[in-house]
């Protein structure tokens, strides 16, 4: 209850003390610590009084493990952990920041800072793959971004360690955690996670970022398998064009971006990209005109790109092509006056 949670501010747990209540989730609830010796804030989650159950206590100590092992600028660090009357908490970084969709429309990002923001993303996404660790909730809200523009990853509540079967695990295997409007189809279905999952939570992100809009709006519980599972995502320069004013947009979106998004969204887990690196690395590829791993390299394609990253050696080129054409033409004409 409210009441329940209001009790700890000002209470010491450690070196910090509790300042006031930053959020109330499901499990846990989020303070405000201030360290009592340094000038250092944090925020400290403590698992509520309110569902202090095994399973709940479990997840959260998985969490502790998992945060353990991850240490990356764009991920939020663990600073400490213990247990405050048989509940365990977690001291972690303070990001002050804007969550990542607040922070664009804030300052009207442009294309350029959207997609640095979110290869920055997918660099702490691979980071913890990298760790065996699946997010298994990556969404806007869970990213914050800081006033120099970095983008922190938040909330690793419901992540997966790959390899052994973890206990956790083997208690709640029917418990299927999503956000739908983010979740997979493997997870709206309760199939095994991989990877992969993350890779398509990343896809209906970079939508969202690159339109503003949701790319898969569930309304209902109804709509979800249908939503998730069957729909084809829309290409985000067709959510765009709709806008007379984007227009213009929907024309840089047109192509390499829209087949990014699709590619990362595809309802079979191996026909997405292998790896967010990968994913990475397209957006990269696009940036820099150059061709994307998500497209077949037919010749048309690659010459395409090649004109679009050298304009200027392309346009000299075949200005020296037009005049070497045009003087033999008239080195032919002046021979054929002489023969006659």
């Amino acid at each position: 209850s409210g009441a329940d949670v209001d009790a700890w501010v000002g209470r010491r747990l450690g070196a910090w003390k509790l300042v006031r209540v930053l959020g109330v989730g499901g499990m846990g609830v989020v303070f405000e610590g201030q360290h009592h010796a340094l000038e250092m804030r944090a925020a400290i989650k403590l698992v509520r009084q309110a569902v202090r159950d095994p399973l709940t206590v479990a997840r959260f100590r998985q969490e502790q493990q998992i945060l353990a092992r991850l240490e990356h600028p764009n991920i939020a660090r663990l600073y400490d952990a213990d247990t405050v009357d048989g509940l365990p908490y977690l001291v972690m970084e303070y990001v002050e920041g804007e969550p990542l969709l607040a922070w664009c429309e804030a300052r009207k990002a442009a294309l350029p800072e959207l997609l640095r923001l979110f290869r920055e993303v997918c660099a702490a996404v691979q980071h913890a793959h990298r760790n065996l660790i699946v997010h298994r909730d990556l969404k806007p809200s869970n990213i914050l971004v800081t006033a120099d523009g970095r983008p922190k990853l938040l909330d690793f509540g419901i992540a997966k360690l790959l390899g052994p079967t973890e206990e956790v695990e083997r208690t709640a295997t029917a418990d299927r955690f999503m956000t739908p409007e983010y979740a997979s189809p493997e997870q709206v279905r309760g199939l095994p996670v991989s990877t992969a999952t993350d890779v398509y939570a990343l896809g209906v992100i970079l939508s969202e970022l690159l339109t503003g809009a949701r790319a898969q709006p569930v309304r209902s519980v109804a709509d979800l398998v249908r939503v998730v599972c069957e729909d084809a995502p829309r290409p985000p320069s067709a959510v765009v064009a709709e806008d007379p004013a984007r227009r213009g947009l929907a024309r840089q979106l047109r192509g390499d971006l829209d087949t990014i998004v699709l590619t990362a969204m595809r309802k079979e887990p191996d026909r997405r990209y292998r790896s967010v690196d990968e994913l990475a690395d397209d957006i990269r590829r696009t940036t820099e005109h150059l061709p994307i791993v998500a497209r077949r390299d037919g010749l048309a394609y690659v010459a395409g790109k090649f004109v679009r990253r050298n304009r200027l050696a392309v346009a000299l080129a075949g200005l020296f092509v037009v005049g070497l054409a045009g003087g033999l033409v008239l080195t032919l004409q002046m021979a054929r006056a002489r023969a006659e």
